[in-house]
């Protein structure tokens, strides 16, 4: 019986997938609502914040993405999934409890890693013992962590609470997971990895450079907001941090059924012009934000980013994997790593700008970046790389 069409899974089964997406993508979202609170306790300029924030989080979780299959293949899925767990549990205790800034790169470097476990390993056993059924339930918690994070972590600030308590909160997450997998689970082996000729191809066609685009925009700007959306519109816009939490929230949660509605519209026919141009709603959304940040444009600006980067996602996922029919796991795990390079570099930029008062100008650069990316995809970049475009002659 494929993994398809597999009995439902079991309640306890069911929420071990949830817990663990959710307390991966949790800390993706932890350090965004706190970031002025950690800059006054530690001296630190909101650059720095915003490297720990997310050049060292992607970062590690890059790194990770590199031996994350290949820790599941030696020790299996559901122990890889229990190393997740703890290194979320772990890094977030230690972000909370220490008294040193070195604390606080080891509390985000760990998380970092069990993420990366968490979205490889994780979508693997969510698919063995319950088919599509639970890779919906994965791919939706995913979503769902960082937006909770982010309205958790600014509802707590504007309450006064310390910000330590979002990181025991984080923490508790993570050995909620742990719990929550059966203690008899298993999993079917990793099959061995092997090596093809998809890198030698992909550097040689420029419909992989225009997809890398699409999916630095889906993946790498929300990263982007989610560390600095709040801290830019409570500060540049005077929105409370609740309702910019709330804002953060609504983008993050909206983006979750939008990308199940852009599944089911690529399903039903409509044209990939259309799907992919719908990434133009987000760097509208993203232009509003940074012209006028005010709550009434946070609100309708979220709707529009959730919109715009949700509506295309399917679609991305199915270019990525038709670029190389033979091994499709390996341009769906290229264009992962490419997009996590952009919040790696960008989000201290971001928050350099920010702290000068300009962080309506790095937020309507990116809206412009959104805008390329868009026009970049109205053309199908999905076609094997060992075929030409139609109508055009090999690349060049």
């Amino acid at each position: 019986m494929s993994s398809e069409t597999k009995n439902a899974p079991g309640f306890r089964v069911t929420a071990a997938v949830a817990l663990i997406a959710l307390s991966g993508a949790w800390c993706a979202g932890n350090v965004g609502p706190v970031v002025s609170e950690l800059a006054d306790e530690f001296d630190l300029s909101l650059a720095i914040v915003g490297a720990l924030a997310g050049t060292l989080f992607f970062g590690a979780n890059v790194i990770g993405l590199l031996f994350a299959a290949q820790l599941g293949e030696r020790i299996g899925l559901v122990r890889g999934l229990r190393l997740a767990c703890g290194l979320v549990f772990l890094g977030n205790l230690i972000f909370a409890l220490t008294p040193v800034f070195a604390g606080l790169v080891i509390g985000r470097i760990l998380p970092g890693l069990g993420f990366a476990l968490t979205t490889t390993v994780g979508v693997v056993w969510a698919r063995d013992v319950g088919g599509i059924r639970l890779l919906g339930v994965f791919g939706a918690s995913i979503q769902l962590g960082i937006a909770f994070a982010l309205l958790t972590g600014s509802l707590l600030a504007d309450a006064g609470v310390d910000w330590r308590v979002g990181f025991m909160i984080s923490a508790a997450l993570g050995a909620a997971a742990f719990a929550t997998i059966p203690p008899d689970a298993t999993s079917t082996p990793l099959p061995e990895r092997r090596s093809t000729g998809f890198l030698r191809l992909a550097f040689r066609h420029a419909r992989v450079y225009r997809l890398s685009l699409l999916f630095l925009s889906i993946y790498g700007v929300p990263m982007i907001l989610g560390a600095w959306l709040i801290e830019y519109l409570s500060g540049d816009g005077d929105v409370s941090k609740t309702l910019a939490g709330l804002a953060s929230f609504l983008l993050f949660g909206l983006s979750a059924a939008a990308r199940d509605y852009g599944a089911r519209l690529a399903g039903s026919g409509l044209g990939h012009t259309v799907l992919c141009g719908t990434l133009g709603l987000a760097a509208v959304g993203l232009a509003a934000i940074a012209i006028d940040p005010v709550v009434a444009v946070a609100f309708a600006g979220a709707i529009l980013l959730a919109t715009g980067f949700g509506i295309p996602y399917a679609t991305a996922l199915t270019e990525a994997q038709d670029l190389y029919p033979e091994e499709p796991a390996e341009p769906l795990a290229l264009m992962t790593l490419v997009a996590l390079l952009l919040p790696i570099a960008i989000i201290p930029v971001v928050g350099h700008a920010i702290s000068r008062d300009s962080g309506d100008v790095a937020f309507a650069i990116l809206a412009g970046f959104l805008a390329l990316a868009a026009l970049a995809n109205l053309r199908r970049t999905g076609i094997p790389l060992t075929e030409p475009l139609p109508g055009t002659g090999p690349e060049r």
